[in-house]
């Protein structure tokens, strides 16, 4: 049987090469193991591969949980944040609340309440407020002044009455203090005749505002809707919070009394007044030949320069907190604070230029006797913007005088 050619090539080639079988043999081998390389080689990428892709992923998740820690973490601290700030909120709402919860506790609840007069439609757009500034003992009003606001034009008119003005008690007022077993004056023959200033002591204590203002409502015949009554401290305790007041004091000014505790020393000149000069200064009266009319004239002008200070914007926002402490723990007033809130946005609306000031006309020596004709028209002119009628003689006069010239050309 004939060999196959192919085993007769291998036989002759083994003979002929005898390490051939070796060869194929070692080739062989490579081949497989070239081949298990490969696809260790093929399974050591896609290992690789796999765990880039798994490392990929860790890596992310590894980023997700720190970012999601992170947000945690900032969420405490935001909570944090948010706590102390509501406690914050919590304890400074308290603590004001406190204070206007004792502000309006402050303010008197007379059993005395006058009769109260029918206001028109002008007076609902006036706001008419009594101001009084009590003496050291805070018996007496040794200031007494109107202050009306117009709403709609937002003037402001500041009336000044002396605190010696001769008054009257009303038969409401004489009938209180009678029922209550309270002394009523009589000092100059009149039953229920003192000064002004004296109304407020003679009242007692709960009733001293309520019968001061309505004293004054019944001297001017005026509605007052509320009032503002600030001792000697707070008025210090004000000028000293807007930084003083610039105010050029006409003379020097010099007086002591060791029994009240009164030193005034201020020399002329205009200069920064801080609240113990700004006090020397309204209080000063002595050296005045014209006594407490001229101590009007300068506590108006006073008041003029405090307020063309404190109405300007920045004044207001710079002496803001110190000005609502004073307000809430030195003052006394009877108006509700929304009232207050709703008027004090008008105060950088005001024209300190345009605000005016007078004293109601009089004369006297120890009592002053107001002129109650020309107060009347005072009133009507400030407060309810009536023009006072012409004179008669005046009148006359102007007649005369133009016929005369007529006659004179014709």
């Amino acid at each position: 049987m004939k060999e196959n050619r192919v085993d007769q090539r291998h036989r002759r080639r083994t003979q002929v090469y005898p390490d051939y079988e070796r060869e194929q043999r070692y080739a062989e081998k490579m081949r497989r193991r070239q081949q298990e390389h490969s696809w260790q080689e093929q399974v050591e990428q896609e290992r690789y591969a796999q765990q880039r892709r798994l490392g990929t992923r860790m890596q992310r998740n590894r980023i997700k949980q720190m970012e999601m820690r992170r947000r945690r973490r900032r969420g405490e601290i935001l909570l944090c944040i948010g706590l102390v700030l509501i406690l914050a909120v919590a304890f400074a709402a308290a603590k004001v609340y406190t204070k206007l919860d004792l502000w309006q506790q402050k303010a008197e609840k007379p059993d005395f309440v006058a009769t109260a007069a029918e206001s028109s439609e002008v007076e609902d757009e006036i706001l008419n407020i009594a101001v009084f500034g009590t003496d050291e003992d805070g018996f007496r009003t040794d200031v007494n002044i109107i202050a009306s606001f117009h709403v709609k034009t937002k003037e402001l008119h500041l009336i000044s009455v002396p605190r010696d003005t001769r008054v009257t008690m009303t038969d409401e007022m004489i009938s209180y203090l009678e029922e209550n077993g309270k002394y009523v004056p009589d000092k100059t023959g009149v039953y229920g005749q003192c000064k002004l200033t004296e109304v407020h002591a003679y009242a007692g204590e709960g009733n001293r505002c309520a019968f001061s203002v309505a004293m004054l409502e019944d001297l001017l015949g005026i509605d007052i809707d509320y009032y503002v009554k600030v001792d000697l401290d707070a008025f210090r305790e004000i000028v000293d919070a807007v930084g003083g007041v610039t105010f050029n004091v006409e003379e020097r000014l010099y007086y002591s009394d060791p029994v009240q505790g009164l030193y005034i020393d201020l020399y002329p000149g205009e200069q920064v007044l801080n609240g113990e000069q700004a006090e020397m200064l309204v209080r000063y009266r002595s050296g005045y030949a014209q006594g407490d009319l001229k101590r009007i004239e300068v506590q108006q002008a006073f008041m003029k320069a405090f307020i063309e200070q404190v109405c300007s914007s920045k004044s207001i926002l710079d002496n803001l907190d110190s000005l609502i402490r004073i307000g809430l723990e030195k003052t006394e007033t009877n108006m509700p604070l929304s009232e207050a809130l709703q008027y004090a946005k008008y105060i950088t609306q005001i024209d300190p230029a345009a605000v005016t000031t007078d004293t109601v006309p009089g004369e006297g020596g120890s009592y002053f006797d107001i002129d109650e004709e020309a107060t009347k028209e005072l009133i009507d002119y400030r407060i309810y913007d009536i023009e006072p009628a012409a004179d008669e003689t005046e009148v006359d006069s102007l007649t005369n005088t133009t016929e005369s010239t007529e006659s004179t050309n014709g």
